[in-house]
């Protein structure tokens, strides 16, 4: 458990630190380092992040030139024998003396290599490192309870709500789009009520949720080819990567802000894919679809 704490906790420094990093080379203008390669950064960081272990075998370590003090792992609670302190009573014995009879040849067997004494129970004791160890692991219970069953209410909601979409001009639009992305594999076109912008949804089986008010024109061209870029970059799978991550490091508060850093770079970079395929006139009518899905998720947020 020693181990573990400390490989965890190592492992917290340094992506706390690459997270901050990150972070800053985001907020500069002059960055060279786009959306696109810090997404790169971001999986490669939540790889490393999302195995608590050691990667390599540890092998036989040297005795350092100076060594540093270190804490010991105190016990915090120990419960007592449970038929309370066995030690045998003053003035015996091992070998009892001959006119204690068969009393002091019993006694004399229960200390010496007979029987042990069925009353006897193993102390129990806790340390500060078991105690860590427990809250770590009942956090990250928490956290992936918590998103499994948001996850669950959604997929009920996708099966109650939600209809394969029959407009023959939005599956045109989908088939072009998909083979202009060079897409073999496609997400189910679903419709969803009450869904106010499109969205991709899913792992395992993906599906492109679009609004039930019927999007036309521009809006509907450029919505699908976000989700599809999206869905081309597997940017979903990131996502999900990161979200494990959050739910092993959640007492890391930078944790949770990787997480939404995660997901604005991966827009960002889904946004410039996505600009590469259009012409320098259509940019303007994209930013503006994709603004206009933005102001309507601020106006639906509480």
């Amino acid at each position: 458990m020693d181990d573990f704490l400390l490989t965890l906790g190592a492992l917290t420094l340094g992506g706390s630190a690459a997270i901050l990093l990150l972070s800053l080379a985001s907020r500069s203008t002059r960055s060279l380092y786009g959306a696109r390669w810090r997404c790169w950064a971001w999986l490669l960081l939540c790889l490393r992040l999302a195995v608590p272990f050691p990667l390599l075998p540890q092998g036989q370590r040297e005795a350092a030139p100076i060594q540093l003090p270190t804490f010991s792992d105190s016990i915090i609670y120990q419960s007592r024998p449970g038929g309370g302190e066995q030690s045998p009573p003053e003035g015996q014995s091992g070998e009892a003396p001959g006119k204690a009879g068969s009393q002091g040849s019993t006694v004399s067997s229960s200390y010496s290599g007979g029987q042990p004494d069925p009353s006897w129970d193993e102390p129990f004791s806790l340390s500060l490192s078991q105690l860590a160890g427990a809250l770590w692991l009942v956090g990250v219970t928490v956290v992936v309870l918590w998103a499994g069953l948001a996850h669950l209410r959604f997929l009920r909601y996708l099966r109650r709500w939600s209809s394969p979409v029959v407009d023959s001009d939005t599956v045109r639009i989908f088939n072009q789009l998909g083979d202009s992305l060079g897409l073999g594999r496609r997400p189910r076109l679903l419709a969803c009520q009450g869904l106010k912008v499109p969205m991709l949804a899913g792992l395992l089986r993906p599906v492109l949720l679009l609004p039930q008010d019927k999007l036309s024109g521009d809006a509907l061209h450029y919505s699908l080819l976000h989700e599809l870029t999206h869905f081309r970059r597997r940017d979903i799978w990131l996502k999900a990567l990161a979200l494990w991550v959050n739910a092993l490091h959640w007492f890391n508060p930078l944790a949770w802000y990787m997480v939404r850093l995660v997901e604005r770079d991966t827009e960002l970079a889904c946004d410039e894919a996505a600009l590469n395929t259009l012409s320098p006139e259509e940019h303007a009518a994209y930013g503006q679809t994709i603004l206009s899905a933005v102001s309507r998720l601020r106006k639906e947020a509480p």
